[in-house]
């Protein structure tokens, strides 16, 4: 009888060992997915595109991407910048603003981001404390604002499908439409990455 007893009792200490991992995973699991498409803060960006980055006598677009060079997501909405214009989506300039110290100096920047960026041809213009970015209500790293020739706001959120991933997603199908001469009213989408000031305020 006290053997049986003993028995069950290791058989019982099993099974609530093995509910304890499985819930631990799951538990892991769901913290995850949430932290995934957990949306980063944005403001609202202005309707027209500001004196201090417009680029004088353009005709084209004027797509502008806030990135902090640090975000491991990052990478991700760079990867899908590179297939917007790969998509026949070329009759914009393309402003990185890339975020730094403001004590640190623009070799900070330097790294496998800045290459990508530079390899598509866009115009990188060093942030320092992320103040441009904040003008355009790009606070978090991935932040996208589409002005078209006349100046006026015609998207802005991210364009990457949750923090760090790439694959289809509404934001970027938006941009691309947009890009392709599509007159749709102006769009909004979350953003999925690195806060930019909060996180300058860590380095």
């Amino acid at each position: 009888m006290a053997l049986d007893m003993r028995s069950f009792l290791r058989k019982r200490a099993w099974l609530v060992g093995l509910l304890f991992w499985l819930g631990l995973v799951a538990g892991g699991y769901a913290w995850l997915l949430r932290y995934s498409f957990a949306a980063g803060k944005t403001t609202t960006a202005p309707r027209r595109t500001p004196p201090s980055l417009a680029l004088p006598a353009s005709t084209r677009m004027q797509l502008f991407v806030a990135l902090h060079p640090r975000c491991p997501c990052s990478r991700a909405t760079v990867r899908e910048l590179a297939k917007i214009l790969n998509h026949g989506a070329q009759a914009s300039d393309v402003t990185v603003l890339m975020y730094k110290p403001a004590d640190q100096e623009d070799t900070w920047l330097e790294g496998a981001l800045l290459d990508e960026c530079r390899r598509m041809n866009c115009r990188v213009h060093p942030d320092p404390d992320g103040k441009l970015a904040a003008s355009l209500g790009s606070l978090t790293s991935g932040g996208v604002a589409l002005y078209d020739a006349n100046g006026r706001l015609r998207y802005q959120g991210g364009v990457t499908a949750s923090r760090g991933h790439e694959g289809d997603n509404t934001g970027k199908r938006a941009v691309i439409e947009i890009l392709r001469g599509s007159r749709e009213n102006y769009k909004s989408m979350p953003v999925f990455g690195c806060p930019i000031r909060e996180e300058a305020r860590k380095q």
